[in-house]
């Protein structure tokens, strides 16, 4: 960058833009000294108020004091041990209480810097509800609407981060988008977390080992604990405080990956028929068939959620369109196997929720297809797609909300 870039470019925006993402802390700098002697200059205000904005909004986000963040890893340990501190069942323990360990913590890390008290209220207090509730669930392995309401307890979590993340600007279209952006980054900071921490339990076992002192136990007991347990918490720290809560993997690992998940949806679909497997009479089929609803979903999500909003198409948006249309055709003979087990063997709590998840899931497709279709033939505003996105987003929290809750009661708990 030459001393002058700024005032030689005050026409060129795309240059200025370039400048300041190759070395942002060069460029304000720079840009301080500029702004003192040309403040009347129209673009150099705007850019002056878009760094100050920035700059509060940084400030009011990253205040967590690491020692915090320190005494959060501590309690996710703490919760992912108690079983061990107070002789309690795990059996019974973990289904119940791991996502509180996971999720729970991350959403006192976004209670902790949140601005609003009314949403901290609102946020702590439906945590505190589930945790009552989850503790009070009769304690029966053998049953479904239990056991599914304990598969589900996450995604009810999930919608308290999403609130506590968003604050009270829940509703708002942009705020879903980076939830969802936020959700893809820590996951995969998370992995690269934990790969990071399988290679140092490598070292320190084997350095330990070296000099004669047997640590395994106690290291896989306790430190390999706390780091599963922190990983999402730690990561969620990265994204926020150190990386600004700027996507910068989800968005690029959807879009690489979705032409390959399109291949092989395909490929798989053609060898299940040359193989002659069937979801209407193998069960283990149609489960994978679930799964891969649930992984192509998100990976749409995520590629659209990093998408320019312009009128312009691209080969990722045609790859999409043709992932989520072969998507739709795997959930149709998903959806009419489960029928067909409706027909065959009757009416079961295990069939109701997994039809359930599987039509809320085929409309969304179907949405975002027939809104994708208007973007690319038919010129629609790019907003609409975000808003086919985050829109249906609350009609998942209403799911888990009714398979954590309202099916158990129904059931009578069986």
């Amino acid at each position: 960058m030459t001393k002058n870039i700024i005032l030689d470019n005050i026409n060129n925006p795309e240059v200025l833009e370039a400048s300041y993402q190759s070395s942002p802390s060069e460029f304000i700098g720079d840009f301080k000294q500029e702004f003192e002697s040309h403040n009347e200059s129209e673009t150099l205000k705007v850019w002056h108020a878009r760094l100050n904005y920035c700059q509060s909004v940084t400030d009011a986000r990253t205040k967590l004091p690491i020692s915090i963040l320190i005494i959060l890893c501590l309690i996710a340990g703490f919760i992912a041990k108690v079983p061990t501190f107070f002789n309690i069942d795990s059996e019974w323990y973990y289904p119940r209480f791991i996502p509180f360990a996971v999720i729970g913590t991350v959403i006192f890390y976004f209670l902790s810097i949140m601005t609003s008290q009314k949403m901290q209220k609102i946020v702590a207090g439906g945590l505190l509800v589930c945790a009552v509730y989850t503790a009070l669930l009769p304690n029966s392995t053998s049953s479904a609407s239990i056991t599914m309401a304990l598969i589900h307890l996450p995604l009810l979590l999930l919608t308290l981060l999403a609130i506590s993340f968003m604050s009270e600007r829940w509703e708002g279209v942009q705020s879903r988008l980076s939830f969802i952006q936020y959700i893809g980054e820590v996951g995969i900071y998370s992995v690269l977390i934990l790969l990071g921490g399988m290679v140092l339990t490598g070292v320190t076992l084997g350095l330990f080992s070296l000099i004669g002192l047997s640590i395994e136990q106690w290291y896989m007991d306790y430190i390999v604990v706390l780091g599963l347990a922190s990983a999402p918490l730690v990561a969620t720290y990265l994204f926020d405080a150190i990386q600004k809560r700027q996507s910068k993997f989800s968005i690029i690992l959807s879009n690489a990956f979705s032409p390959l998940f399109l291949v092989t949806i395909l490929v798989y679909l053609i060898a299940a028929i040359y193989q002659g497997e069937s979801p209407y009479s193998n069960r283990a089929f149609l489960i994978i068939f679930n799964g891969l609803l649930v992984v192509i979903l998100a990976i749409t999500i995520f590629s659209i959620s990093g998408r320019e909003r312009k009128n312009t198409t691209n080969i990722t948006d045609f790859i999409n369109m043709a992932l989520i249309g072969a998507t739709l055709m795997v959930n149709i003979v998903a959806l009419s196997a489960i029928i067909f087990r409706w027909s065959e063997y009757g009416v079961t709590l295990n069939r109701v929720v997994v039809t359930g998840a599987n039509l809320l899931i085929f409309i969304h497709l179907a949405l975002l297809l027939k809104q994708y279709i208007k973007q690319v033939w038919y010129n629609a505003e790019p907003l609409e797609l975000e808003v086919t996105i985050t829109k249906y987003l609350p009609v998942y929290s209403v799911w888990s909300v009714i398979v954590v809750v309202v099916l158990p009661i129904i059931f009578q708990y069986k």
